[in-house]
This record gives C-alpha cells, structure tokens and sequence, in this order.
C-alpha cells in the first residue's frame, strides 16, 4: 500500500544511558513485535492520546526495560528525526529522549543489554544514528545542563571519572578524544562544586580530585507532575 498519503505516526524513543565509575553505557531491550523482532534496539513507544511526551518516554523505559520509575534519574529531549524512510512500516516521527537511569537499577535480564555505549552497532531502524547523535548532544551539554550532568556523574565524583565520562560520550559520539588536560582547574571554578577535603585514590599515579554538587541532586523528570 502507498505510503504517500499516510498521516505519520509519532514515537517516543529514549536513549538510556547508565554510568558506572565514569563509564558510559546503553542499556537496548529486545524487540518483542515485527519489524526486527529479536532485535536489540532502543525502547520506543508510539504517543498515545493525551499523552504528555516525558510520561511516554518514561512508559518506553518501564514497559521495555523493566526499569522502575524511581530508577530514572533524568529525562530530557534530544532531537527529532523525521526521515519517512526510517521505518519500514510507514512514515514515522521519532521524538528522542536522553534517558539516565541509576547505576544499580533492576533491569528485564531476560531481554536487556547494557554495553559500553562506544561499542553499540548495528541497531535497527535509524538507532545507530540516534545514539551517535545523542551522545554528541549530551557531551556538548555537559557542566550547561545541570541537571543531565548530575545524572550522569552522580553527586560525588572524581576528575577522573568526569574525564572518562567525556571520552566515553565522545567515543560514542563518534567523535575525536577531547583534551581534559584542564578539567581539574575548569571544575575549580565551578560555583555548582566543592572540591572535597581528601582525594580519591584512582590507581596508579597521582590521586584524583573528588568533588560534590553544593545542593543535593534531584531527578528530573522534565515534564512529569
């Protein structure tokens, strides 16, 4: 049947991102229906009725994942894909949100991956794409957009694990390793941080900084009441 005059159908798909000692990962389910059933892919709804954009993606982590709400530690948008060709069932509107789910968070073992997000490939659909993108995205958005940078870092860290957090975001991004030379002294000067009084121990060499946000990280989920 021609698609040509078919009214698009709009989907809420989230990027979930996990952090566990600076490193990034992606947490894909299992694709349960047609097309590329069996498939690991990113957790996607379609919009219901009524439905406020933030409450679908959250229902896409829970329904597909597994995850509970309380384990979501941060929902926001990161772009709109639009190709009528990135589904092969009709034209599909995706609307992307970055997800960051907590370190420990009960997962579906039975139909969930989590990989070190520089190694996914091989999504269906336009994932691959939306992961690359994504990534970039929240790497240009770290220390801007507060809340997804306390997500993803947690409330004490080291420059250490920030470091690796940036290359993990950049590897995935597809992107060339940033120079962190100066993290230390750009954290320094951040009024939202406080340097902590003993350093963390990170293997060999010299000792990395700790750090802690001056106010407690909260979730934030953007738009949910």
């Amino acid at each position: 049947m021609s698609t040509e005059h078919q009214q698009p159908l709009v989907s809420i798909d989230t990027v979930p991102f996990m952090v566990r000692d600076g490193r990034l990962y992606l947490v894909t389910a299992e694709r349960a229906n047609e097309p590329f059933a069996g498939a690991q892919a990113l957790p996607g709804v379609l919009l219901l009725p009524s439905e406020r954009l933030a409450e679908a993606a959250l229902r896409a982590l829970t329904v597909k994942t597994g995850v509970g709400r309380e384990q979501v530690e941060h929902i926001g948008t990161a772009g709109v894909y639009d190709n009528p060709d990135r589904d092969p069932r009709g034209p599909t509107i995706s609307i992307v949100h970055t997800a960051v789910l907590h370190p420990d968070a009960g997962l579906d073992e039975a139909t969930v991956q989590v990989v070190p997000a520089e190694q996914v490939s091989g999504l269906p659909f336009d994932h691959d794409t939306i992961l690359r993108r994504t990534a970039g995205t929240a790497l240009d958005a770290l220390w801007v957009d507060q809340p997804l940078t306390r997500a993803l870092l947690g409330q004490r860290f080291t420059t250490a694990q920030a470091a690796r957090l940036i290359r993990s975001l950049a590897a995935a991004a597809g992107r060339s390793e940033p120079d962190s030379s100066n993290l230390g002294r750009m954290l320094a000067r951040s009024p939202a941080l406080t340097k902590s009084g003993e350093a963390v121990a990170a293997g060999r060499g010299r000792p990395a900084a700790g750090w802690s946000w001056n106010q407690q990280s909260r979730r934030d989920l953007y738009s949910l009441p």
